[in-house]
């Protein structure tokens, strides 16, 4: 005999709803410990500690001379030959340009001849004044002595002009060889073989190397904490590892319409063989203390300001911080964090204040910082 189907089909679904009411009786004590699972946060931790803090500015500057002379010719001639163009190293001394220096040898030989004739006219003069000495009271009067004398001191006088001329003369001779007056390079030749120059005529331009200075512009915010006297590490870009200290020896203002910027002076020390104009950079410490510090990566900012979650058992509490100085690694803590407390260091992030967390074993070298490690599988 066949049931009719509606009153089988009532007695199945009771069945599954008792089913499925038995089974959820039975396992919600293993969801809840789930769940509870699930809330703690897995984070690595590290320690505030009291270190040196330094507030550090860099900066991308200039090399430049302190002495960039135009060199001039200083006697008349005709180019002959140029030995340096424009970006030649020269050392002091050494020979730049040189003139044709007919006219100036002549002007010595003649000086010359002038000083050798008065020498002996004023040796033949000495002769007559010594003999009318030894014969004053025989054959010799006194006013002819004393005419002797004047003579002999009109010639000295000839003979110290002659001499004088003859300086001059080996002067301009010596003048049509131009010299580097300092160690330095060419910037830029202004003549050319064939030229005819005269005195004061621009040769070339140099530019001094015995006395080198880096220029490093600085935001105009900066202006009240620098001042002469603080250290600088410079490098330069195209000799890696060749760094110098110094000091700044100057701070000047560079503010225009375009340009609100202050420039620190420093000079580099003697010897240094950077070129003037290459680019330099620079590292300037504007303060140094001792402070707490926290991987800066504690630091989490939130809506009221920045925080850090100290942590205690599998507990955080949340902690409003003030921050000082900073950089890509550490943190200052001027307020809210003591030496020896613990703080959350990546999962910092994902926390909010009380949360439950598991402590992790920090990243290996090399991991990316601050980001919270991948929950342990559940068994």
């Amino acid at each position: 005999m066949r049931h009719p189907p509606t009153t089988i089909r009532p007695l199945a679904a009771a069945a599954l709803l008792a089913a499925a009411l038995l089974a959820t009786g039975c396992g919600g004590q293993d969801a809840g410990e789930a769940g509870a699972a699930v809330r703690r946060t897995p984070v690595t931790v590290a320690t505030a500690t009291r270190e040196r803090v330094d507030a550090v500015e860099t900066t991308v500057g200039r090399i430049e001379a302190t002495a960039s002379p135009a060199l001039a010719a200083e006697t008349s001639g005709r180019v002959v030959r140029l030995l340096v163009d424009g970006g030649s190293v020269v050392r002091q001394g050494q020979v730049l340009a040189e003139l044709d220096g007919e006219p100036q040898r002549l002007a010595v030989a003649s000086a010359q001849a002038s000083v050798e004739r008065l020498e002996a006219l004023l040796a033949n003069q000495q002769r007559t004044v010594n003999r009318y000495q030894e014969l004053r009271s025989k054959a010799v009067s006194e006013s002819m002595l004393e005419e002797a004398l004047a003579q002999q001191s009109a010639r000295q006088a000839e003979l110290n002009d002659a001499r004088a001329r003859l300086a001059e003369a080996r002067y301009r001779l010596d003048r049509t060889l131009i010299k580097s007056p300092t160690s330095a390079v060419v910037e830029r030749r202004l003549i050319s073989v064939g030229d005819f120059v005269s005195p004061g005529t621009p040769i070339v331009t140099i530019v001094g190397t015995d006395h080198l200075r880096a220029v490093l512009p600085f935001p105009e915010r900066l202006s009240g904490q620098l001042k002469p006297g603080l250290a600088v590490t410079l490098d330069q870009p195209a000799r890696p590892g060749a760094s110098v200290t110094g000091t700044v020896t100057e701070v000047r203002p560079m503010v225009g319409t375009n340009n609100r910027a202050v420039e620190a002076l420093v000079d580099l020390p003697p010897g240094s063989d950077w070129p003037p104009g290459g680019s330099i950079t620079a590292r300037i410490v504007l303060a140094s203390r001792e402070g707490v510090v926290v991987p800066a990566a504690s630091v989490v900012r939130r809506p009221a300001g920045d925080v850090v979650y100290v942590a205690s058992g599998d507990k955080v509490a949340e902690r409003r911080v003030t921050v000082g100085i900073r950089d890509a690694e550490r943190a200052e803590i001027l307020g809210g964090i003591e030496p020896g407390e613990t703080v959350v260091l990546s999962g910092a992030g994902f926390l909010t204040d009380g949360a439950l967390v598991a402590r992790r074993e920090p990243a290996a070298a090399g991991a990316p910082a601050g980001r919270a490690p991948a929950p342990a599988a559940k068994p």
